[in-house]
């Protein structure tokens, strides 16, 4: 049988395949570690963690300005990311009251209100988008009260209606027949 001989540029390619390996893996954790504070707020609760973690009141204020509008909208990160900002300002561990934090929603009624009824506003936190004040003003918030689309839907219908009405008119109105002139 014939001896198997492994040419030097194969054990070359070989060994720098695995310094490359072992240079990648060395560098993973410093990228991890860069992580703005942030970040990891956030990602903490997409990874449905409670927010217990200790981070400085400001990380907590970052992630509050840098929530998705769609995560802001459909979701309670931000109740539990200002439960966790107040938990930290208070120096307790991160949960309200030593609970766990909310997962479906906020069931503490008036807890985001001020003893005047007035909303409270943390330190640096972004305004809402002119399309989410829009819809608050208009006063559809509650689940009694009718839903944006249906209102939009009904009036494109009657706007589709009266314009069905006046051409049907107008085609009225040419098809009479003209009193003979003179």
């Amino acid at each position: 049988m014939p001896s198997m001989r492994i040419r030097p540029t194969a054990t070359a390619a070989l060994l720098v395949a695995l310094l490359a390996g072992v240079l990648a893996a060395a560098t993973a954790s410093p990228a991890a570690a860069a992580t703005p504070c942030w970040k990891r707020v956030i990602n903490q609760w997409l990874n449905n963690q409670p927010i217990n973690t200790h981070y400085k009141p400001q990380c907590y204020q970052q992630a509050l300005k840098h929530v998705p509008e769609d995560l802001r909208d459909y979701s309670d990160i931000t109740d539990a990311i200002s439960i966790a900002l107040q938990a930290a300002l208070r120096g307790g561990n991160g949960t309200a009251g030593g609970g766990t934090q909310p997962s479906g929603g906020s069931s503490s009624g008036k807890s985001g209100q001020s003893a005047d009824g007035k909303p409270r506003r943390l330190q640096n936190v972004p305004d809402r988008s002119y399309y989410r004040r829009a819809i608050d003003n208009l006063g559809t918030t509650s689940a009694d009260s009718l839903p944006i689309p249906l209102l939009v839907l009904a009036g494109l219908g009657t706007a589709l209606l009266l314009s069905a009405a006046g051409l049907a008119a107008r085609k009225r109105l040419k098809a009479r027949p003209r009193p003979p002139a003179g």
